[in-house]
Parts: C-alpha cells; sequence; structure tokens
C-alpha cells in the first residue's frame, strides 16, 4: 500500500535487515526487489505445487484402481 499512498510514500524502500534484525531503507543499502520477480517466483512455486497435487492424485488413483480389481477377482473366484 505504500506505494499507492501518498503519505506513506516514504516507506515504499522500507525492508528488513535479518542479520542484524532490524529495519532498513532498502534502497540506501543496495538491495532492490523488483515486482515481477516475486511475481514470477510465486507463479512458478504454485505451478510446482500444482504439479505434485497431481502426481500426488494420479497415485492415489493408480492404487485404488489396483484394490478395486483385486476385490472384482476375489469376488469371481469365490473367496468372498
Amino acid at each position: 500500500m505504500s506505494q499507492v499512498k501518498q503519505d506513506q510514500r516514504e516507506l515504499r524502500m522500507v525492508g528488513l535487515d535479518l542479520y542484524k534484525g532490524v529495519v532498513r531503507d532498502n534502497k540506501k543499502a543496495g538491495v532492490l526487489e523488483p515486482g515481477i520477480s516475486k511475481i514470477k517466483s510465486l507463479k512458478f512455486a504454485t505451478e510446482a505445487a500444482i504439479t505434485i497435487l497431481r502426481i500426488d492424485d494420479m497415485i492415489k488413483l493408480a492404487q485404488e484402481q489396483k484394490q478395486g480389481s483385486a476385490y472384482q477377482q476375489a469376488l469371481r473366484s469365490g473367496q468372498l
């Protein structure tokens, strides 16, 4: 919001120095973080998470299908 609101404009370059545990002016410290790279990182992380969830769903479906066919075989053979 500091980039939009005029009364908070001086806060737009404020960040954290995690080594010292203080708030600092990132521009003076030479740390520039473009928003585009953050957005791309979030998109890549989201795509990776979705891919992992899809693979997990495929594995679960494959196991259920095997169990279902084993059940059908047991039913046909008269074991149930």
